[in-house]
């Protein structure tokens, strides 16, 4: 695992504080929110109380989201462009800072653990100066930058790959868990692949707020210049902008292949579940979601994803059979149509795959999360 790299073995129910109240600090997106919310899940069942902090963007991501209190920042990056950008920056990282002390202070939270974002970074600088106990998770193979700045000062930094790169040289107690799933991933992965021999073909394409348009200019002309013979097959899920819909609509339409299209699908592990084939970029989450529920997949890793974390988060399934790769400045229609043609027209390909896919992701991470929550609980009793 590297050097200083540690796995926790045993991870479950050993130790479960009672009373723990625990902060949550996450943003953005749901490559961050989605493992706050497993824990926040098995937190619940463990009988503690749950505050999030989070953003706008974040919020999105709440529904059904098991919490007593939830405390919304305005969030901005520090990487902003122009003199003015970092100024306004700047202030709003301030305004943060005092609004998450004042939650944090209200909750009386006792452990406060963040899942990396900008908008999680007002909470941890708060809790830190609060001299709070804190912890982090990445869910990243590389640690981002939110989660940088925390880990120098964090009770334990517990990582969902294999590798963590970006790791501080200050670092102290370093734990791979794993990626904590939701519930509903859970449920899904006890639906077994059904092998689309000679039958329907299911297929799921979702890229996410930096996905979603890219994915609707390449992959709808693609699928529509299969032969008819397979596309007559397919049904299509897909997410798409709503300024692409209609267009996109068009193309299977005219096509003649089934689809769905909508900008958001909130059963998204069930759909998973139900895909012969899943096209997305290559964020934690859908790593993670993918290798628990066990499905084959063509992974498109985000360009611009800071230190390229997203190609190498792919390696876990690329490595094992279970994905194929295409570089986000490779991704053509041309190329897109060619490893369509290969996926999808062998179909003992997918079930090979699908088996590759299944387990290459830590078990029982939520509860391993929780029991490191419950070591940093100060005065905490322990309950079997």
């Amino acid at each position: 695992l590297g050097d200083g790299l540690h796995r926790r073995t045993a991870p479950g129910a050993d130790t479960k504080a009672q009373g723990v109240k625990l902060a949550l600090a996450a943003g953005g997106t749901g490559g961050h929110m989605f493992p706050a919310q497993a824990l926040a899940e098995e937190a619940k069942a463990r009988g503690w109380s749950v505050l999030l902090v989070t953003d706008d963007r974040g919020d999105r991501y709440t529904e059904g989201f098991p919490l007593n209190q939830k405390v919304l920042l305005d969030a901005a990056s520090p990487s902003a462009r122009g003199m003015m950008a970092k100024v306004r920056a700047g202030f709003t990282l301030l305004a943060g800072i005092a609004k998450a002390t004042s939650a944090l202070k209200a909750f009386k939270a006792d452990v406060v653990v963040g899942f990396g974002g900008y908008p999680s970074a007002p909470s941890m600088v708060a809790a830190q100066r609060l001299k709070l106990p804190t912890g982090i998770h990445e869910q990243n193979a590389v640690l981002g930058r939110a989660n940088r700045l925390a880990a120098r000062r964090a009770g334990f930094i517990a990582h969902g790959f294999p590798i963590l790169e970006k790791l501080p040289e200050t670092a102290g107690r370093i734990e791979q868990v794993g990626n904590p799933v939701r519930r509903a991933v859970l449920d899904a992965a006890d639906t077994p692949f059904e092998p689309p021999e000679g039958g329907t073909i299911n297929l799921l394409i979702f890229g996410g707020s930096q996905g979603a348009s890219l994915f609707a200019k390449v992959f709808a002309p693609a699928i529509a210049s299969l032969p008819q013979a397979l596309r007559s097959r397919l049904i299509v899920t897909h997410q798409v902008n709503d300024d692409l819909s209609d267009e996109t609509e068009a193309i299977y339409e005219r096509a003649g292949v089934e689809a769905e299209i909508a900008p958001f699908f909130k059963d998204l592990p069930a759909r998973i579940a139900g895909a012969h084939l899943v096209i997305a970029r290559s964020g934690a989450s859908s790593v993670a979601e993918l290798a628990v529920i066990g499905r084959p997949a063509l992974l498109v890793p985000l360009k611009i994803a800071m230190d390229d974390h997203q190609t190498v988060n792919a390696q876990v399934l690329t490595k094992a059979g279970a994905a194929e790769l295409i570089h986000e400045g490779d991704l053509s229609r041309r190329s897109a149509l060619s490893a369509l043609s290969k996926l999808l027209g062998h179909p003992e390909d997918l079930t090979r795959m699908a088996e590759a896919a299944k387990g290459r992701m830590e078990a029982g991470a939520a509860q391993t999360l929780a029991d490191l929550v419950a070591e940093l609980a100060p005065g905490a009793s322990a309950a079997n």
